[in-house]
């Protein structure tokens, strides 16, 4: 019984360790691609996977198990377009600046809803991606 204990630990161990570097996170600063300030409250997700994170007073944010591969990111804030950015993510944490550019109008504005499975940004109008 102590053998098939220790049999059945020394074949799962190695499923558990790969499972446990399939993800990283991604990290990066939200800010204002004219001023260089921190945009606060700027939602950064991955539509795909459905998880995000919202960014802090300096602009910070940090988006937790991310599986490995190349993600299409996307943030916006209000006041600020909507931009799609790629990261690369694989077994290190990544990094990812996201630089917003300012608009005015309906075409820059996003509603942020927060929910259990992360932050999901929905585009109001025209998205004037750029």
């Amino acid at each position: 019984m102590r053998f098939l204990s220790f049999l059945l630990a020394a074949l799962l161990l190695p499923v558990a360790h790969a499972q446990a570097e399939s993800t990283a996170t991604i990290t990066g600063r939200v800010t204002d691609a004219e001023t260089g300030m921190p945009v606060v409250g700027a939602g950064v997700v991955i539509p795909a996977l459905g998880i995000g994170a919202v960014s802090q007073r300096d602009g910070s944010y940090v988006i937790e198990a991310v599986p490995a591969g190349t993600h299409a990111i996307r943030a916006g804030a209000y006041l600020y377009h909507l931009v799609t950015l790629e990261a690369a993510v694989g077994e290190t944490p990544a990094t990812l600046d996201v630089p917003l550019r300012p608009g005015a109008g309906a075409g820059c504005a996003a509603v942020h809803e927060h929910g259990e499975d992360g932050s999901h940004m929905t585009p109001v109008g025209d998205t004037n991606e750029g």
